[in-house]
């Protein structure tokens, strides 16, 4: 079986992810000048390097392959199915392999990635036609405009044809290499045939601007906003040369287009490797048009019929301009492929995907699954080689050994495979599309075995040496299918083979884990840890960087022990240095402004001045920085100074500026004048994230350094005798890394059987030179932590290259001294000496810089806080060497321009220092800190390290929190954890010995109390004047308590209550959109005076109680603001929308029914930029109506640290807490606390309580007695965490405990205090009571307190034989549980094969955790592909249970509509108005499995035209005037109905069910926006329909029944007792009927709104207008003489009885009189009323409500007679009135106030006999009485209309 020829992909230079990559970044070909100059940012004219020219040889590069022929037009291929695969043979590969043609990106440009690649620009040009021999083309350029910059030639590649068949080259510049100052100052095309002789004698030239003038050159920039802008990246060498005169033609050039024919009639492929046949496959083509959206080239596919499993069909790419495939099967086209773009271009489309097409290489798609499918060749197994070590070239040290050959510059790697039975054959690699390191070949079935080789190989049992190639290798056959080659060191020194390993592609390059698995790099023995008497564990991180022989998986006590001097040995760490270039150029790449200024290096760097110079091989390192010479080998070498002067080798001086003066967010140090953090420290960089995707070295926690007590400091007249420091001396010392056999605690230590570890040397830490001379050496041993099994003094076998951090946390005395034995004040110290590289920090603050490679240094700190130094640190250096670089570094500083700073005697030797500084360090004085000291070897040359302290001591305990986020999985999720102070603590004491003493309280006077009731205070709304709707005023309080904070007075009943608060209240929500209407909301108390809470102010308390019987539930941190503002209006607190959580001290419950504290921290309160810290005005407020009371507005100051006055504190004169007395548990209220989030101490409340963040430690120091009872308590939210807890001891858990101790009785010796389940530990120890003890005033009895407690005793050593000191730390680990939400996409019923589109979904998180953790919502957007197979759902997991989320579609790409939205049973959801769901996350039911969820929400989408209708709704009185919205009701209850538009007009209307099926009406509740109401993705037609016959829509008001049952009003409608009449109207949107047809275009019937209240054919607004008609009636009375009296005066008759009954209809036909129907409170089924002395009855007959009333005469005036009848009235609903059945339309006489109309009867008699009553048939009546025509009486009936306030109808 013979193999193909493999071809070489030599893809277009500026495809992001393939382009040239140079193994010298920022680099030089080996073919160019090696020295780069230095930049000079302001100008493009480079400036010199002051490192000397180093020549190198000129790249011969191998000739150019010829073009294949165009091929002939071809018509579409039809694709043949092939079941089977046979590999065609080929000749072996010759010196031209095949060109692969490759993409141009969209800018030219690509910048530096995590990945290392580095910026490139390429250049096109075309060859003219009289060009005929030539066989190679190249770039000629200059770099600058000087005659004097760097020239080079540079290849170029075969790209493309021109339309009349001449070639068109590309060339990659790399922009540090070639145009490192953004353009060129010249430049030339030159092409040579074959016989050409040299670079510099082409046989044919194209000029653009002549390269050799020794002339001033002009500049031609690659930026297109510049003015010098070159004018494109393609030049046509048609046009001759491009220069006019010294300039040149900007207007020949263009930019690049790419020719997507390159391809036409090539053969690509489809193989089923599924196990299923695969039906009707289709292979579609597109082409982009100039909006990137992509078209399809030919009408139809080219159908590839069925192919069956294991089959492949073939098939031809159209010849048309085409540059994407995919593939689809099945009837129905299902999409089984993403969209291809084949020329490897970069595509922008969420569903494509890109590979660059090789014929016969790179050509078939093989499918298994649409996510598991790649490009390759059929029929085969692909393997990768990873070229990412053995890629370096080792130029100036041996010769090029790398795989690929650096030196070529074609990044070509050979192979060779065998196997049994199948012929043997040879090839190259293709490069892999995604990693620029990744090569790869497809292997058919038979082989065996392959060999990799920088070289070709010719047969079965050739191996190349020194690297070349590997061994030949087992073809894996399982997941392992990459090939991790090793780094050069040690094959290629020694004529071996090159190793390396197989693992899975794309792992982490980890050579210890993978390769020798039972080999460690570093050996760390295990011996039993044992605390040593009198010494002092400081927590310390080790860093150990691995060298290339170290990243090969090897131990270094196993490497070659030459001790040659050479470039092997002085650098051996290349890979981790190049890694470590790679990471600062790609940071300046992101931040052009901020260069590494001090770039520093692992290894010896030797100058140019002696032999070995590290310029021998520089260029294949290539290392950032490099180019600036002197400032490389100044912070790299510990001989010069940045000046280049060495003035006898300044070794023994820092070199400082390297790092920044401050720590970042993280504690992480960073590089000066940038926000990158130091890579020797930064544990990602180092173990994961770098250019290399290696594992670079290891980190070390939690290793336990020991420190021993000695005098070190005493000077000659024993000044300082006595004075004990903590300290280690590695001349005195061996210390190495070690792990305890019973815990795995890290630890230093030594074989020593002293008492201590101190003054034990071991051979194995013997310095040496870097020729291994133990005789050149500055002290005899040194510190090597990792070197305890490596041969003593061989310098090629030492550990070089390690880091270290120690942090020790601190507090000062009371002046910053100590005194000796002779009563002198002694400045606390902290001391280093030693080398290299030493940085201490104190919190976050630079304050002692020795950086640099150097020789032994010192440096000292000094706390002295006398004179006018509190709070200031003074640090001192022995000597700086200059380093001064603009705003950066320092001056030389030493014994020959600086007079000496101070002297030090350390051990009896005398130390000058001439460098000081003083550092300014807020509370230094009075808080406690954390001393941070990095201390680096990285120079290849002895190692040493002195550290002394002498910080007082504590006893201690701690309290950590960790917040595990294992199970939240999304960034924006867990930075909702940081910087939330949510954790709330508990802590009491109970004192077992001495007597009281009690804790140091806060200053009173200090706390600032809003008295409310203050006069000069200003207390409103901010919106006044509308009281129904908005209150802020003070009352008494409505519910008040007796607790003693609750303001009242103390012993006082609720009954007698004086209290005052403030009471707030909004009628309406503000939630849509959150807090949109805050300013008209917020209640607002203005201070007489303002507070001043910048200085001195630390917390912000106040009560909130929420009325329970209001609807809007509990308080929501989110939803509750309080702002606080200054003179200005500047303001701090709730800014924008925000509300107050983030702020609170701790958790708060805010729950109704009880008065809340809620406790604000003013530093996390934000604040808007000028605020001057004085609040003038206190504002708050919530977006939900509710009824909130406020009291009790208290500032609280920062807490006053108490000092110490000596090394340690009296334990009698620790607080007890009031436990001594009554010999219980007690609340530690006032304790003082530190913490690693905060540098202000702080103390716990009155209620034992204190609050903690996630990642944060506090410190209780001498807080607590030792052997006292601790009982500590976090209260866990259950329901958001799973929490334990675990007690640790110096460190390390404490998982057993000292049995036999004088102090303790302990039950379980066994007992672990490693991570439980619980709130509190308990470890199970009771207290002894000892004969000596000193329990005077103490109360304890000897029992164990019923809580859960701990003992505050060591663990290991109870009765304090080793130390006089207890450190405890408790650690607090809560777990996130967690939760997801499954969204899914459904076509609508018989749409399935039309629903094909991409639907984009906005996931909108709030309330996070249900704690409202979130700044702001968190959105996510979500996309399903509706033409992918599956079931069309996406998942989110990950978030933390009790989120509130909404979701709702935002996007479609086939213009389709949402229909509806539906909500599974079982879920915590809800659908709103039909767009959106709202809930809530709940635990996973399978937490092993977070994707298992049910379906939280299905979107149905449709092509069918959709409406959306919006309801409103207006309320009149009856004069039609609107009626104010507290006389409104909350809610009203509406129908959707609809019928065809055909429809007879008495059809019934069907009930439409909105927003989810079943619902039968609508819930429309009041809020800010009004009576809004909105039904969306409403049909326009029936399912099946058109427009030709849409629905008609109305909406109707009506009531709901107990049972739930709605009953549509007819006309009227009574709520709460009114009456209204509704009236409706209905407006279309200006909008068009978009219905579509197959072409895409729409109809134009537009939507018609009605006066009715109807809408048809589109969108638009139906309103509901309810008039109020609920008329009150009342009917006043005059009775007098038809008479005249007197004078012509009417005559009243007084004394005349009316009674008014009101009827009701009966089935007998005639009215009955209701009986009960209640005319007041006292007359019920009737009411009478007599006539005054002036004949009137008014204000009797009132209120009366609308219908029929019989007024009857029944008592008449003396000498008169009663009426023969009753009169019938009628009061309508309408406001009508009718007497015996004749409606009285004078307004005159029927008079209407407002609701109230009023009816005035008169009735006139006369003194004559009763007639019958003739009825009441006009506006005068007589009643004729007696004689004939005799008046008997008469009734007159007057009417007014009273117009005030209202309209008529």
């Amino acid at each position: 079986m013979a193999l193909p020829v493999y071809a070489e992909v030599d893809l277009l230079p500026d495809a992001p992810d393939e382009v040239e990559l140079l193994e010298d970044e920022p680099g030089t070909a080996s073919g160019e000048n090696t020295t780069p100059p230095e930049q000079n940012a302001a100008t493009p004219e480079p400036e010199q390097s002051a490192e000397p020219e180093q020549p190198a040889p000129t790249e011969t590069p191998e000739p150019t392959a010829e073009p294949a022929p165009t091929p002939e037009p071809a018509a579409t291929a039809t694709a043949t199915p092939v079941p089977t695969v046979t590999p065609t043979a080929t000749p072996e590969p010759t010196e031209q392999p095949q060109k692969m043609y490759a993409a141009k990106s969209v800018d030219n440009v690509q910048a530096v990635s995590e990945g290392g690649n580095t910026e490139t620009h390429t250049l096109y040009f075309a060859v003219p036609s009289n060009w005929s021999n030539y066989t190679k083309v190249k770039i000629h350029a200059i770099i600058g405009q000087s005659p004097q910059d760097r020239k080079y030639y540079l290849d170029m590649q075969e790209a493309d044809i021109t339309e009349d068949g001449r070639k068109i080259y590309s060339a990659v510049l790399n922009k540090a290499k070639h145009y490192p100052n953004n353009g060129l100052g010249g430049l030339e095309f030159c092409g040579y045939a074959e016989d050409s002789p040299t670079d510099d004698n082409p046989t044919y030239k194209v000029t653009i601007v002549q390269v050799d003038n020794n002339n001033s050159l002009p500049w031609m920039s690659f930026n297109p906003t510049d003015g010098s802008y070159i004018g494109g990246d393609y030049y046509d060498g048609k046009n001759g040369n491009g220069n006019q005169g010294n300039s040149w033609d900007r207007t020949k050039w263009t930019d690049y287009t790419v020719s997507h024919k390159h391809f036409a009639n090539k053969t690509m492929a489809f193989e089923n490797k599924t196990s299923e046949p695969l039906t009707n496959v289709q292979a579609w083509f597109y082409e982009p048009d100039k909006e990137g959206t992509l078209i399809q080239v030919d009408e139809q596919p080219i159908s590839l019929n069925d192919i069956q499993p294991g089959s492949t069909a073939t098939f031809k790419i159209p010849n048309d301009y085409c540059s994407f495939v995919r593939f689809t099967a099945g009837d129905d086209n299902t999409e089984i492929s993403k969209y291809y773009n084949f020329y490897n271009e970069e595509v922008t489309g969420e569903n494509q995907k890109r590979f660059q097409y090789s014929e016969g290489q790179c050509y078939c798609y093989m499918y298994n699954d649409i996510e598991d499918a790649t490009w390759g060749r059929p029929g085969t197994t692909r393997i990768y080689y990873d070229a990412t070590f053995s890629k370096m070239a080792l130029n100036g040290d041996t010769d090029d050994f790398s795989i690929p050959k650096a030196n070529n510059n074609k990044e070509t790697i050979y192979y060779r495979i065998k196997g049994d039975g199948v012929e043997s054959e040879s090839g190259t690699l293709v490069k892999d599309g995604t990693n620029e390191n990744l090569y790869y070949i497809d292997i058919p079935q038979g082989y065996r075995s392959i060999i990799f080789s920088g070289d070709a190989i010719n047969g079965d049992k050739e191996t190349k040496g020194n690297g070349v190639s590997t061994e030949w290798l087992p073809i894996p056959t399982d997941d392992k299918n990459c090939f991790y080659a090793d780094t050069n060191d040690d094959a290629v020194y020694k004529n071996d083979t090159r190793d390396g390993y197989w693992a899975p592609k794309g792992t982490l390059r980890d050579a210890e884990t993978w390769k020798n698995p039972d080999t460690k790099v570093v050996d760390i023995a295990a011996a039993e840890f044992t605390e040593k008497p009198n010494t002092k564990y400081v927590t310390s991180t080790l860093y150990d960087y691995y060298t290339d022989y170290e990243l090969n998986g090897k131990n270094r006590k196993n490497y070659d022990n030459d001790n040659a001097v050479n470039q092997r040995h002085w650098v051996p760490f290349r890979q981790f240095d190049q890694a470590i270039s790679d990471y600062y150029q790609s940071y300046v790449d992101k931040n052009t402004e901020k260069p590494i200024i001090y770039p520093i290096y692992t290894g010896h760097f030797q100058p140019s001045d002696w032999d070995p110079k590290f310029a021998d091989i520089a260029s294949t390192l290539n290392l950032y920085g490099w180019s600036s010479y002197n400032i490389f080998i100044a912070a790299n070498n510990s001989n010069y100074d940045i000046g280049g002067n060495a003035n006898g080798k300044k070794n023994a001086y820092a070199f400082q500026g390297i790092v920044a003066d401050k720590r970042d967010s993280d504690g992480d140090i960073v590089m000066n004048g940038t926000t990158l953090k130091e890579p020797h420290f930064n544990e990602e960089f180092l173990t994961s994230k770098n250019s290399k995707n290696a594992k670079l070295g290891e980190v070390y926690h939690n290793v336990e350094f020991p420190f021993t007590q000695k005098e070190v400091f005493v000077e000659s007249d024993q000044k300082g005798k006595g004075v004990k420091y903590w300290w280690f001396d590695s001349s005195k010392t061996s210390l190495y890394l070690r792990k305890d056999t019973n815990s795995d605690q890290l630890y230093l230590g030594n074989d020593s059987t002293g008492e201590t570890t101190a003054e034990y040397l071991s051979e194995a830490s013997h310095n040496v030179d870097s020729a291994s001379d133990p005789n050149k050496v500055s002290t005899p041993y040194g510190f090597f932590p990792f070197n305890e099994t490596t041969t003593s003094k061989s310098a090629v076998r030492y550990n070089y290259g390690y880091g270290a951090k120690l942090e020790i946390p601190f507090t000062l005395t009371s002046t910053g001294t100590v005194k000796d034995d002779y009563n002198n004040e002694i400045p606390i110290r902290f001391y280093f000496s030693g080398d290299d590289d030493v940085w201490v920090f104190i919190d976050n603050q630079l304050v002692l810089d020795i950086g640099g490679a150097h020789a032994k240094v010192s440096g000292v700190l000094e706390f002295d806080q006398r004179d006018n130094k509190k709070n200031t640190v003074t640090s001192y250096v022995s000597r700086v060497k200059n380093s001064k670089t603009g705003n950066y570094g320092a001056e030389n500083c030493d014994e020959h321009n600086y007079t000496t700073a101070t002297s030090i005697t350390y051990l009896g030797t005398t130390e000058k220092y001439y460098k000081n500084a003083s550092v300014s360090i807020p509370n230094l004085s009075t808080g406690k800190h954390t001393l941070t000291m990095y201390y680096m070897e990285r120079g290849m040359w002895e190692s040493n390290m002195a550290v002394a302290f002498n910080f007082p001591d504590n006893n201690e305990l701690q309290v950590q929190k960790e917040v595990d986020l294992t199970n939240v999985t999304d960034d924006d999720f867990k930075n909702c954890f940081k910087n939330q102070k949510i954790f709330n603590f508990t802590i009491q004491n109970q004192a077992t010995h001495y007597g009281e003493k009690e804790a140091a309280k806060p200053n009173p006077s200090d706390t600032e109390v809003v008295d409310l009731t203050a006069k000069e205070n200003k207390i409103e709304p901010a919106t006044p004047g509308k009281k129904d709707d908005y209150i802020f005023e003070l009352v008494k309080n409505p519910w008040p308590d007796s607790k003693p904070d609750s303001g009242q007075d103390p012993g006082q009943n609720p009954g007698q209550n004086t209290e005052k608060v403030l009471h707030w209240y909004a009628r309406y929500t503000d939630t849509e959109p959150v807090s949109k209407w805050r300013y008209k909301r917020r209640g607002i108390l203005t201070l007489n005076a303002p507070i001043n809470i910048k200085d001195n102010m630390r917390f912000l308390t106040f009560q909130v109680y929420v009325d329970p019987g209001d609807s809007g539930g509990d308080l929501s941190l989110n939803n509750l603001y309080l702002e606080l503002l200054d003179e200005k209006e500047v303001q701090k607190g709730s800014l924008g929308t925000t509300g107050i959580n983030g702020a609170t001290y701790g958790s708060v419950e805010l729950v109704t029914g009880t008065w809340v504290t809620v406790k604000l921290d003013l530093h996390k309160m934000k604040e808007q930029d000028g605020f001057s810290g004085n609040v003038k005005t206190i504002r708050v407020g919530d977006n939900y109506s509710r009824n909130i009371y406020f009291r009790n507005f208290t500032f609280i100051p920062k807490a006053v640290p108490s000092t110490m006055t000596g090394f340690t504190t009296d334990q009698k004169e620790i607080p007890d807490y009031g436990s001594a007395k009554t010999g219980q548990l007690q609340n530690a209220e006032n304790a003082q606390y530190t913490s690693t989030m905060d540098n202000e101490t702080q103390l716990v409340d009155k209620d034992g309580r204190f609050v903690l963040e996630a990642g944060e430690t506090v410190t209780f120091s001498d807080q607590f007695r030792r052997g006292s009872y601790i009982s500590l308590n976090e209260e866990l939210n259950k329901n958001l965490y799973d929490t334990k807890w675990t007690v640790c001891e110096n460190g390390q858990a404490v998982t057993s405990m000292k049995g036999d101790s004088e102090s303790v009785t302990v039950t379980d010796t066994n007992k672990s205090l490693d991570k439980q389940e619980g709130s509190s530990p308990n470890d199970g120890r009771t207290e002894k009571i000892r004969p000596n003890d000193d329990q005077t005033g103490n109360s304890y009895t000897g029992n164990k307190p019923s809580a859960d407690t701990i003992v505050f005793r060591s663990y290991k050593d109870p009765d304090e034989t080793s130390s006089t000191l207890t450190k405890l730390k408790v650690k607090y680990v809560n777990t996130v549980k967690t939760g997801g939400l499954k969204i899914q996409k459904k076509a609508a019923a018989g749409e399935e094969n039309t629903i094909k589109g991409t639907y984009t979904f906005k996931v909108t998180f709030n309330d996070v955790g249900g704690e409202g953790l979130e700044e702001k919502p968190i959105e996510k957007i979500v996309t399903i592909n509706m033409s992918e197979a599956g079931d069309h759902t996406k998942t989110i997991t990950g978030i933390p249970v009790g989120t509130r989320y909404t979701i709702e579609e935002v996007k479609t790409s086939d213009d389709s509509r949402l229909q509806s939205v539906t909500v599974p049973d079982g879920n915590e959801a809800h659908v709103i108005n039909n767009t959106m769901v709202e809930g809530v996350i709940v635990a996973s039911e399978n937490p092993s499995n977070p994707n298992d969820l049910k379906v939280t929400a299905i979107f149905t989408n449709t092509q069918r035209k959709l409406i959306n209708i919006e309801f409103d709704k207006h309320w009149k009185d009856a004069n039609n005037e609107d009626i104010v919205t507290t006389n409104q009701p909350d809610e009203i209850y509406i129908q959707l109905q609809r019928r065809l538009a055909n429809s007879a007009e008495d059809a019934p209307w069907d009930v439409v069910d909105y927003p989810t099926s079943g619902s039968k009406y609508v819930t429309v509740h009041h809020t800010d926006n009004g009576w809004l109401y909105p039904f969306n993705n409403l049909d326009q037609y029936p399912v099946g329909g058109s427009a030709a016959n849409n629905y008609i829509y109305r909406i109707v008001e009506g009531t709901v029944d107990e049972a739930g049952n709605f009953t549509a009003a007819d006309g009227t409608i009574t709520i709460k007792g009114n009456t209204y009449v509704v009236t409706a109207e209905a407006t279309a949107n200006s909008e068009t009927n978009s219905e579509t047809n197959s072409a895409g275009s729409s109809t134009d019937n537009t939507a018609t709104g009605t006066t009715d209240g109807t809408i048809t054919g589109g969108s638009g607004k139906i309103e509901l207008t309810n008039t109020l008609q609920n008329p009150k009636f009342a009917l006043d009375i005059i009775k007098k003489d038809a008479e005249k009296g007197e004078n012509g005066k009417d005559v009243p008759l007084s004394d005349v009885e009316f009674k008014l009954e009101k009827l009701v209809e009966t089935t007998e036909g005639e009215p009955q009189v209701d009986t009960t129907y209640k005319f007041d409170n006292e007359n019920t089924g009737s009411i009478t009323a007599t006539t005054k002395g002036d004949g009137k009855i008014t204000n009797v007959f009132a209120n009366l409500e609308p219908g029929t009333y019989r007024l009857t005469e029944t008592k008449a005036h003396p000498g008169y007679n009663l009426l023969a009848q009753p009169i019938v009235i009628e009061f309508t609903q309408g406001g009508k009135c009718s007497i015996d059945g004749q409606v009285i339309t004078d307004k005159d006489k029927f008079t209407q106030s407002g609701n109230t109309y009023t009816m005035n009867l008169t009735v006139l008699n006369r003194k004559t006999p009763e007639l019958p009553h003739t009825g009441a048939d006009a506006p005068s009546l007589w009643l004729l009485i007696g004689m004939p025509l005799a008046v008997a009486g008469l009734l007159i009936f007057t009417f007014r209309y009273n117009r005030k306030g209202g309209r008529r109808h």
